[in-house]
């Protein structure tokens, strides 16, 4: 996964799942949320100069899908 950070005190990163093509939006509440995007679109935000403006214009038009089950990856960061 491909993971960048958002300066944004809402939104702490997001990271593209290439497998679901999907954007992954981890909130600095927790919460996460899950947006249908190409992967082209995850590229303009990564190369944005302001992510937090430009995600904010690509989610804006998408439905939210629920989380997909993270709980593995926890696992792995525990090592």
């Amino acid at each position: 996964m491909n993971v960048i950070p958002i300066e944004s005190k809402q939104i702490g990163y997001v990271e593209y799942d290439i497998e679901r093509s999907c954007m992954i939006a981890h909130f600095t509440t927790g919460e996460v949320r899950v947006y249908p995007v190409s992967w082209e679109e995850y590229s303009v935000l990564c190369a944005s100069s302001n992510k937090y403006d430009c995600f904010v214009r690509m989610t804006g038009g998408h439905t939210v899908r629920p989380a997909p089950d993270l709980s593995y990856r926890r696992g792995a960061d525990r090592t």
